[in-house]
């Protein structure tokens, strides 16, 4: 059964979380570098306007990310009544939306990070290399919010159909080989020996969504065992459902690895 291998779930704060991080730590070095090392690169305009600046940006980011997070509630929203749950979570995880997120969160904090070196120690001075990146992290920020506009687009129904096909198209791809792939030789028979494990499923339902055939097949060539999968991508599974059967073997595989290998979740994925 032609069966594919995912990663670990995708987490969305993540990226945000990276962007601030980056943003505070450019914040303060690349102005401390500059007034160290290149005492004479300093912004022509007064300190007054460049605090007003600095500050204008800080309260204005957090203005546009508060729309940014409305906006991407409707877009879920608006999806979960109109859509499948399958084109909610690919909705809620594109990555335009968390980057812009991130973008955004970096922006607020540099500037407040920057903030900090205008007039230091009562130098009068206002560092050129913090009002050039503010300045860049600004046009990124643009650019960003245009693209999740044209996300917004995409909820229309003849555009979320097409997208709907190309996306499933690119899983059957992945998925399954061309029709002038030679066929491969059918699956061997189990071996006539008794099952000697037998691995259940405990807990709430869950869905299917992927299995680690490479690591199940590497379990069973160095245990000289079979290991047989008793479900198939996309099945509901119940408590105390068979999942895994192991023939074969001189002992008991690890359970928590033959766990590990066949991916959960609450619901179906494109995969």
């Amino acid at each position: 059964m032609p069966l594919k291998c995912r990663g670990a779930g995708f987490k969305p704060w993540f990226v945000p979380l990276l962007y601030a991080a980056g943003a505070l730590l450019f914040g303060f070095t690349v102005p401390r570098l500059a007034y160290n090392l290149l005492p004479g690169y300093v912004s022509t305009i007064s300190v007054n306007v460049a605090i007003g600046f600095y500050s204008a940006i800080a309260s204005g980011m957090i203005a546009l990310t508060g729309i940014v997070f409305s906006l991407t509630f409707v877009m879920v929203q608006f999806s979960a009544t109109a859509y499948s749950p399958r084109l909610v979570l690919w909705i809620s995880r594109d990555p335009v939306i968390s980057h812009a997120l991130g973008v955004f969160t970096a922006t607020f904090v540099y500037a407040l990070a920057a903030l900090a070196w205008v007039d230091r120690g009562g130098s009068g001075r206002v560092p050129l290399a913090g009002v050039l990146v503010v300045g860049l992290l600004l046009i990124i920020s643009v650019m960003m919010f245009i693209s999740l506009i044209q996300r917004v687009g995409m909820l229309q129904v003849n555009r979320m159909l097409i997208f709907t096909g190309d996306q499933g198209r690119k899983v059957i791809e992945n998925l399954y080989p061309p029709i002038d792939t030679p066929l491969s030789p059918g699956p061997t028979e189990l071996p006539n020996s008794q099952c000697l494990q037998t691995l259940l499923h405990h807990g709430h339902p869950r869905v299917v969504q992927a299995a680690n055939i490479p690591r199940l097949v590497e379990m069973a060539s160095k245990s000289g065992c079979t290991v047989e999968l008793m479900v198939t991508i996309g099945d509901a599974i119940l408590d105390s459902v068979p999942m895994l059967r192991v023939y074969g073997a001189a002992s008991s595989l690890s359970e928590q690895t033959l766990r590990s290998a066949i991916e959960l979740g609450s619901q179906r994925t494109f995969e």
